[in-house]
């Protein structure tokens, strides 16, 4: 992507990526994500990538987030990329119906933040670790009393039991960028726990960095499943039909998959049978 671009007159100004993307005041800003996520935290530890891939061995998100630092800088960083994608959801999927979400390792809270403005019907409990939660609650205070007094954050981890606290009888559970940040082994833990806290007729929303079925790319999709690797070594690529397989076993039916971000992510979505 260049970042600058010449005109005939000799004049530079920002390309149009870069106006889109890099802009602070754009509505698609992601600077943040590049400048602190990827240049202070990802890219350090991508140096790490192949003694973790001979041993199997290597941090993860729980040891780095256990760190008020680290944890604060992965979840500013993450945030404003976050309320697009949650913007870009919101017009994929219905929620006119939902009264109550379950947002699992939810971050920042971006998603809840952003379907609850659009949602006043909506709302959520974010299970996130305790320094992710305590940033996170920053930027809950930054929206009106109208969509913070529905976001309730509840800390923990979702590889331990949930908490009681999280409720039960919930219309929807958004597990968004988590699968592929847990040991691959606990993901369908995460699904099976998902259908026992929603309703019957609940719906399970997936959102992951995953390839497409026939394992040959896109290329974007598996670079970002494989810099996960660095701070969750026992994590394994993704893709629609694995997760929709793991899905099925938990108990969730009709499951129908779309791209979410272009040649990255992809929606995978299930609902408890009524």
């Amino acid at each position: 992507m260049n970042a600058m671009q010449r005109s005939a007159e000799g004049t530079y100004s920002n390309s149009p990526n870069s106006a889109k993307f890099l802009v602070r005041s754009s509505k698609y800003f992601y600077g943040d994500y590049l400048r602190l996520q990827m240049g202070q935290q990802f890219y350090r530890h991508m140096q790490t990538l192949p003694q973790i891939m001979k041993t199997g061995k290597g941090p993860t998100y729980e040891k780095l987030f256990a760190d008020p630092a680290e944890a604060d800088t992965y979840t500013r960083a993450q945030h404003n990329g976050s309320m697009a994608t949650a913007g870009s959801l919101n017009k994929r999927v219905d929620f006119s119906n939902a009264r109550s979400m379950l947002d699992i390792g939810g971050g920042s809270g971006a998603f809840s933040i952003m379907i609850c403005r659009k949602q006043p019907q909506l709302s959520a409990r974010i299970l996130e670790f305790p320094e992710v939660a305590n940033t996170g609650e920053k930027f809950l205070s930054q929206e009106s009393d109208e969509v913070s007094s529905r976001i309730q954050y509840v800390r923990g981890s979702c590889l331990d039991a949930w908490p009681e606290s999280l409720g039960k009888d919930h219309d929807v559970a958004l597990i968004s960028y988590v699968s592929e940040s847990v040991p691959h082994g606990a993901v369908p833990m995460l699904y099976e726990r998902a259908f026992e806290r929603l309703k019957p007729g609940g719906m399970l929303i997936v959102h992951s960095f995953m390839v497409d079925d026939s394992l040959d790319g896109p290329l974007l999709g598996a670079l970002w499943s494989l810099q996960h690797v660095a701070v969750n070594a026992d994590g394994l690529g993704l893709h629609p039909a694995n997760v929709g397989d793991m899905m099925k076993k938990a108990g969730f039916a009709d499951i129908k998959t779309s791209e979410m971000i272009r040649g990255m992510t992809k929606l995978v979505i299930g609902h408890k049978p009524a």
